[in-house]
């Protein structure tokens, strides 16, 4: 048996916190060093960031001392402004031969133009590295899930995948949460562009990885959006959203092909509370993949605490949502193949059966 995989975490925020949360359990990984960036958490011990107690892992907020760290690879989950600003970063960590897991959006960056795509080769050739984007809430199930059920059917006409989650779950985010638009008029909502361009880094990546690998050529892709206000005042623990001001935040992509048909659309719906949960979403984490072929198919998600004891988090062994978890658990199971892959851009793997609108495509 190998040595655990040594294990360096950027950005111990929510998903930081939670990646270390789970690398300490498990006898595979072992957890050897955290990058911060405020102040205070500078030489703080790492599971007290994470609240699990001692660790004696001490977090720095030098990222020259943090690139000397002796790991196998690096869980990036610094925190995301939409504006790719991690480039910097992520390009130096592979440069300085650090492996590179994250969430954010470098699942396929081709995506972002063949002379990005060309500069992160180029550093982790230089570095003799790997990088991997495991998407966020996790990437699985566009680049995965539904590209497997396409296995299943003939004469795809359309691929759907929605998103259901309750913001209220997310922990000592109220930055977040107005970013979102949150308690905002509708009206400041519909005309602020920021959050769809945002949320669009994470979401077009994967519908455009899905239709290359299926051989679908993408002619544009529409954003739509949708808000909802508060029919009575919302009171969280992080913030009160007022009667008639925004309670929900949807989004929604949709590529066409060259031949003008809607084929892949992904829509988002994030909303506070249980009185604003669309009457879709049977859990505070849900999502759905929709093939319409011959046959159609559906397939569901919850994410829970516990299904076995019906629990929306445990908040004893982890106070986050049930994606974030999934978000980190996607990450660390990737560790072992990013370790073995061959220096360069390692994309989310394709099933091996999989539908292509002509069979005698390879």
């Amino acid at each position: 048996m190998r040595e655990p995989f040594k294990v360096a975490v950027v950005g111990p925020g929510g998903l930081g916190s939670c990646s270390i949360r789970e690398l300490s359990r498990l006898p595979e990984t072992r957890l050897v060093g955290v990058l911060a960036y405020s102040p205070q958490k500078n030489g703080a011990d790492a599971g007290e960031l994470a609240g699990i107690g001692t660790l004696g892992v001490k977090a720095t907020t030098s990222f020259d001392e943090f690139v000397k760290i002796d790991c196998d690879c690096v869980l990036y989950t610094a925190r995301d402004f939409g504006d790719f600003r991690a480039d910097k970063e992520i390009l130096a960590l592979l440069e300085s031969g650090r492996n590179v897991v994250t969430p954010l959006p470098y699942h396929f960056l081709k995506a972002r133009g063949e002379e990005v795509q060309a500069r992160f080769e180029a550093a982790a050739r230089k570095g003799g590295s790997t990088l991997h984007g495991t998407g966020i809430t996790p990437g699985f199930f566009n680049e995965r899930l539904a590209m497997t059920m396409t296995g299943l059917s003939n004469d795809i006409q359309q691929i759907s995948m929605q998103e259901f989650f309750n913001a209220e779950l997310l922990a000592d985010s109220l930055q977040t949460l107005q970013l979102l638009g949150f308690g905002s008029p509708k009206e400041a909502v519909a005309n602020n562009p920021v959050m769809g361009s945002f949320a669009e880094n994470y979401l077009k990546q994967p519908i455009l990885y899905a239709a290359e690998k299926l051989g679908i050529k993408v002619e544009r892709i529409e954003r739509t959006s949708q808000v909802r206000t508060a029919p009575a005042a919302i009171k969280t623990p992080h913030m009160t959203i007022e009667t008639g001001t925004v309670a929900l935040v949807s989004y929604a992509w949709t590529a066409y092909t060259d031949t003008g048909k809607p084929f892949y659309r992904t829509e988002v719906f994030w909303y506070m509370g249980e009185a604003m949960k669309p009457k879709e979403a049977t859990a505070n984490d849900f999502w759905t993949v929709a093939i319409e072929g011959r046959p159609s198919i559906r397939v569901s998600v919850e994410g829970m605490g516990s299904l076995a004891k019906h629990l929306v988090i445990d908040a004893t062994r982890d106070p986050a949502p049930a994606g974030y978890i999934m978000t980190v658990v996607a990450m660390v199971q990737a560790i072992p193949r990013v370790v073995a892959a061959p220096p360069g851009l390692m994309l989310p793997a394709m099933p091996e059966v999989h539908w292509k609108p002509d069979m005698r495509l390879t």
